[in-house]
């Protein structure tokens, strides 16, 4: 057999396998989501529109709360077993289960998880399998005043310097009014894990058998973090609010945040601008937020799975994905969404989206280890403490190896 009459064979079988679960007759399957309101109607028409092509599967969406809430009865579930279908789930949910779940990539295409962007296939992949694949996605970018900030920084000694010059005592009174730049050390350690990966650092080795947070690329993060501290607002709260009464004037954010923070901007009577993040000394790679999607091989049928996986290929497909990004503020997931006509329209007349797109597919994705909440946990204390000044750069590097080291005992 030739090598392309094999290739045509084999696809023709990929596609007669995704047809499977409308073949054996009507199924029903659960998906259980964490998505607000606001996301809701558009995840329901997307539902829709994939019931209109496999009107024999019908997918019964359930909103679990918070993602919190969401992983606690995933847990519940699991121990009691009986989990839903299909569900949306953090990379580090998933390795202490991946035993009980059904892998997608083995029934898609190559083409189709080619199609992935490479900063999602590491995160999605378990054992050399990959099991789940990426759902609602963000990026982590600069949003600045326009009016402050003509031309936002590019590297990290140009964000130093503006955050510098652009922290004031506007009316005199001793007190800081207006500062340069913002952060939410304890909500949002990913600001920090954004430097870390710029100066070529990283928590732990690929093997999970290290802690390497505290080398000199480390250090260097966590020494620049602090060179910003005097010229930024340290807050738990989300930064739109800040922006919107005119506290800071750039912070990185992510591009989920858009909708918010421009609403701010509006408020406050600004124009909101969007930039990649300042590059570090060795890249200018952002962190990828959001959550996967995961089907359950506990409980469910062979039709169900089938039908699970054919939900989840539908999902990826450039137009399913494109149109979650223009109505929730996501980003796309696969190349060709980034290639595709109506992306590349939606970007001409979405200016903001420019850096996203660029940002999105230099990103890099959060490790796998199933203790990542804990880890995530202690690198937001550290930061936060050398943010307010209660510890050194050294101290703060130091203690936080020491509290993950622990973690990895």
């Amino acid at each position: 057999m030739t090598i392309r009459r094999f290739c045509v064979l084999g696809l023709a079988l990929v596609c007669l396998f995704g047809l499977v679960a409308v073949a054996q007759g009507p199924v029903t399957i659960t998906f259980w989501h964490a998505m607000s309101s606001r996301h809701q109607p558009n995840l329901q028409k997307l539902i829709d529109d994939f019931t209109t092509e496999y009107p024999d599967i019908t997918v019964e969406l359930s909103y679990q709360g918070g993602y919190g809430e969401l992983q606690q009865k995933i847990n519940a579930a699991v121990v009691g077993g009986n989990p839903p279908t299909i569900a949306q789930v953090y990379e580090n949910w998933v390795t202490p289960i991946v035993e009980i779940l059904y892998p997608i990539g083995p029934h898609m295409t190559e083409e189709e998880k080619g199609d992935i962007i490479d900063g999602l296939v590491r995160s999605n992949t378990y054992n050399g399998v990959l099991t789940t694949v990426p759902f609602n996605k963000s990026i982590m970018v600069l949003y600045y005043r326009k009016d402050l900030v003509p031309i936002p920084p590019a590297n990290w000694q140009e964000y130093l310097d503006m955050s510098k010059a652009l922290t004031v005592d506007t009316d005199g009174d001793g007190t800081i009014d207006q500062f340069g730049t913002g952060f939410r050390p304890a909500a949002n350690p990913e600001q920090f894990l954004n430097f870390l990966v710029e100066a070529g650092g990283s928590i732990l080795s690929d093997d999970w058998s290290e802690v390497t947070i505290d080398n000199s690329e480390g250090l260097r993060a966590m020494e620049y973090a602090a060179s910003l501290a005097p010229y930024s607002l340290i807050t738990s709260d989300y930064m739109s609010s800040a922006f919107q009464a005119n506290q800071v004037c750039m912070f990185i954010d992510t591009s989920a945040g858009y909708y918010y923070n421009n609403q701010a901007a509006e408020a406050a009577g600004c124009e909101m601008g969007v930039a990649r993040i300042p590059m570090g000394p060795v890249n200018q790679k952002s962190m990828i937020q959001g959550t996967n999607l995961a089907v359950f091989d506990m409980n469910q049928t062979q039709a169900q799975k089938d039908a699970a996986v054919v939900l989840a290929r539908f999902l990826l497909r450039a137009e399913s994905t494109v149109f979650w990004a223009q109505m929730g503020g996501y980003q796309p997931v696969t190349k060709s969404a980034y290639e595709s006509e109506e992306w590349e329209s939606w970007v001409e007349t979405h200016q903001y989206q420019q850096a996203m797109s660029a940002q999105m597919l230099d990103g890099f994705s959060q490790i796998l280890h199933p203790n990542y909440g804990d880890i995530r946990y202690v690198i937001a204390t550290a930061f936060e403490e050398v943010m307010l000044g209660e510890a050194s750069p050294l101290e703060g590097i130091k203690s936080l190896a020491l509290e993950l080291e622990y973690l990895l005992e």
